[in-house]
């Protein structure tokens, strides 16, 4: 751990009881990743490649870091480009008993996101002509998606720890807001496996740069963990705001001075909340589920009672909880959804375009 790097960790006394034995299980758990680590690197244990060249999204940390967001950049960018893409999720959330699945929204799309997980289900809706897979094992997932639809790329969502998969373009992903956070692996920090694995990365992305201090954050990776691939720096920002029954949306122009409330069931809710205030509007309450937290009917109501009391000028969500949110009519016109944009920096353009290329050269 670099401590000047990390925010460092602060034990008293009090919590030495619980330190101790965290810091023991979290060893063994580096002990056990970083076994893991060696038996792929050794060739004990395969990784297998797809006939599809692969660009992987992932991140070291547990919690939200911007890979939906930067999966739906990918996918659009290529789009672009004149590629066509498929996506394979792991599906968190998703609870039916089903190995894998394929939906592409244009063909159908299941009624609510408890059949994907929120995040697959929030991809497939954004990009209604793309099939998203979702399935733990993703290599057959590959070989299927390569089968069914043929695409020129896959894109495989929160993939840096899946080592059972060859990609060709691994990209990492770190939080302007948090960084690596304490240093420390699980369940004492946020880490899943050590900070200097930043080298299996093709290059880094800095994500929500714009809602924290991205540059101080880039010399530390230079000077501290001694980086040397290529770092590219990626806006987060609101682009506007959509009722969630779909009718209407209005500019963020409107939250100038606004009294809002905001609900989420995010990793990250304090990114939410600096994002509405950079808009000018006065977040009354912050009202916080945990991740992928499955809304139910007495949720519901008590979030229509705390609008009530507090009767805020409006209430906002974001896309991911919305998914699950517009099950319920009664909120359809009450929540409205930030709908976001990521723009990366200049010079991210060229790198991707001369992958692209090098890919076709390969």
């Amino acid at each position: 751990m670099n401590p000047l790097f990390f925010q460092n960790v602060k034990i008293s006394w009090r919590k030495a009881l619980f330190y101790v034995p965290l810091l023991g299980i979290s060893l063994v758990y580096e002990a056990l990743v970083l076994l893991r680590l060696t038996l792929y690197q050794k060739g004990i244990i395969f990784t297998k490649k797809s006939s599809t060249p692969i660009i992987s999204v992932g991140n070291l940390t547990v919690g939200g870091s911007g890979k939906t967001p930067m999966v739906d950049f990918l996918v659009k960018e290529l789009s672009k480009l004149g590629k066509t893409s498929s996506i394979l999720s792991r599906g968190y959330g998703n609870q039916t008993q089903s190995s894998l699945q394929r939906i592409c929204a244009s063909e159908a799309l299941p009624t609510g996101p408890i059949s994907l997980g929120d995040e697959p289900y929030l991809l497939a809706s954004m990009n209604p002509n793309v099939p998203v897979y979702v399935g733990r094992d993703r290599t057959i997932a590959a070989q299927l998606a390569t089968i069914l639809d043929s695409p020129d790329i896959l894109i495989l969502d929160d993939g840096y720890q899946y080592l059972k998969l060859h990609r060709q373009l691994n990209l990492l992903l770190i939080d302007v807001e948090r960084g690596l956070g304490n240093g420390y692996l699980l369940p004492l920090g946020q880490l899943r496996e050590p900070e200097h694995h930043w080298e299996r990365a093709d290059a880094i992305i800095l994500t929500k740069s714009n809602l924290g201090f991205a540059d101080r954050l880039l010399h530390q990776l230079h000077t501290q963990l001694n980086i040397t691939c290529p770092v590219f720096k990626f806006d987060y920002k609101p682009l506007r705001l959509t009722r969630l029954d779909k009718q209407v949306s209005i500019s963020l122009e409107n939250l100038r001075e606004k009294q809002v409330l905001l609900s989420c069931g995010v990793a990250q809710p304090d990114g939410f909340a600096t994002a509405l205030n950079q808009l000018g509007a006065e977040v009354v309450d912050l009202i916080r589920f945990d991740d992928h937290y499955p809304y139910s009917e007495t949720a519901v109501t008590k979030l229509l009672l705390q609008k009530k009391k507090i009767e805020p000028d409006i209430w906002i969500t974001t896309e991911k909880d919305a998914v699950k949110l517009k099950q319920f009519p009664q909120l359809a016109t009450e929540v409205w959804t930030l709908e976001m944009q990521v723009l990366p920096d200049s010079t991210w353009q060229e790198f991707f375009v001369d992958f692209l290329n090098k890919m076709k050269l390969d």
